[in-house]
């Protein structure tokens, strides 16, 4: 339970998401992000966490931004935006998978129609 708290209070700055222009490029405090590049057009971001949490290392939170361009259902209105953790994971390899773009993609969509309006 500790390891998991510990990558949830890592993600926990992405409450600072809306201040990253002010820190420079690509840093989130002590932490480095990117777009992933197969979902770049959809706001799929990798925030890298280079501690070693519960005997892992290289973990990545998959991140999605939504477009201010969506806007949440009525009753999903919340006060301040929302940055999306699609996942927590060990990365194994330089590049994400076939599977693992699907997956990303697939969340993406699933959030759009829970929590937003079709545009």
């Amino acid at each position: 339970m500790a390891d998991r708290f510990e990558i949830r209070r890592q993600a926990l700055k992405l409450r600072f998401w809306d201040e990253r222009h002010l820190h420079g490029t690509g840093m989130l405090f002590d932490h480095s992000y990117e777009k992933i590049k197969a979902l770049a057009s959809e706001s799929v971001y990798e925030l890298r966490l280079d501690d070693e949490i519960g005997g892992q290392s290289n973990i990545r939170v998959v991140l999605f931004d939504p477009p201010s361009t969506w806007t949440p259902v009525a009753d999903n209105v919340l006060p301040l935006r929302v940055i999306w953790i699609l996942e927590a994971l060990p990365k194994k390899r330089n590049e994400w998978t076939k599977n693992d773009i699907t997956r990303f993609k697939g969340q993406r969509v699933l959030l759009k129609r829970r929590f937003y309006e079709p545009n």
